[in-house]
């Protein structure tokens, strides 16, 4: 996490959109609020979480509408694009806009303008975008879900976050963070046990550092009120059933996307070493011409 904040001390004084990705709850949000803290752009930051808007409306809260612009328009409107100016705007979930739109914003990140809804007059974007998404937008390109140049336009600079399962001697520093936060908002002390760190250790965390943190106020919540020591059995079963079989195929899942990543990395390295001649690509990667192709066709390699 370290490297991942250096980076992002590099790209937030930057006015290209970034794209943040990882899972649900792997702390994406925050890390907005941190480049826009670091942007120093004397505009505000606004939000919004595109699953959440209706694909009727979508046009209108990017971009407003004038008066009378249709039936029911009685005064102008701002809309995000307007209300982000000078700042950032955050459109959390991009990989949910649909494809009519991708092209109206890809224009809007490409020239710096825009116009409202019923209005030909074209206003300037002095909004710096950022992105965030849960979705492999690789994929979703290869599956013709988003466009391949707004993809290409938002993803120069891109923060990936990991999981908190790939992590996890990141677990204890943010416990002790969450119950910083516990005895300033609660007046509560709490302190965990070593066997009930130890389990949470072990935990793989499949809603990563929202999970963690639900779980410490829920304890702060829940326990008595003289009690101030976290014992392994005030924890909840579902972190002590080490052989669950739902983590076990989740991890498993996780691990067969590791391993497709790293076969698309590898093959795609000794393709370039050799300058495309697969016949030389398939002697180093043991590997039939044919499969390499296949491979490169799968992985959209050329």
């Amino acid at each position: 996490m370290s490297k991942i904040l250096e980076i992002v001390e590099l790209y937030a004084p930057l006015q290209n959109p970034i794209l943040v990705t990882g899972e649900t709850g792997t702390g994406k949000e925050q890390i907005v609020k941190i480049i826009h803290a670091n942007s120093k752009r004397i505009g505000k930051l606004v939000s919004a979480n595109l699953s959440a808007i209706p694909k009727e409306l979508l046009e209108n809260e990017l971009f407003g509408h004038i008066k009378g612009a249709f039936t029911g328009a009685d005064s102008t409107t701002q809309g995000l694009i307007e209300k982000a100016e000078h700042g950032s705007l955050f459109l959390d979930e991009i990989g949910e806009i649909p494809l009519e739109y991708q092209v109206k914003l890809l224009r809007v990140i490409q020239e710096n303008q825009y116009e409202k809804l019923g209005s030909n007059k074209t206003l300037p974007c002095t909004a710096r975008f950022i992105f965030a998404t849960s979705k492999n937008l690789e994929e979703e390109v290869k599956n013709k879900n988003f466009r391949s140049d707004l993809y290409y336009r938002i993803s120069t600079f891109h923060i990936h976050l990991p999981p908190l399962r790939e992590r996890k001697e990141d677990i204890p520093l943010l416990i002790d963070y969450f119950l910083w936060m516990i005895q300033h908002k609660f007046q509560k002390v709490l302190k965990f046990e070593a066997d009930a760190l130890k389990a949470l250790l072990e935990y793989n965390w499949p809603g990563n550092v929202r999970e963690l943190e639900n779980l410490i106020l829920k304890l702060a919540l829940s326990l008595p009120e003289d009690k101030t020591i976290v014992l392994v059995e005030d924890l909840p079963k579902k972190i002590l059933q080490k052989d669950d079989l739902d983590l076990k195929i989740q991890e498993l899942e996780h691990k067969k996307k590791e391993v497709i990543q790293l076969e698309k990395d590898i093959i795609k390295e000794v393709i370039n070493f050799y300058k495309g001649n697969l016949y030389k690509a398939s002697k180093k990667l043991k590997m039939s011409r044919g499969a390499i192709q296949y491979k490169i066709k799968k992985y959209s390699l050329k």
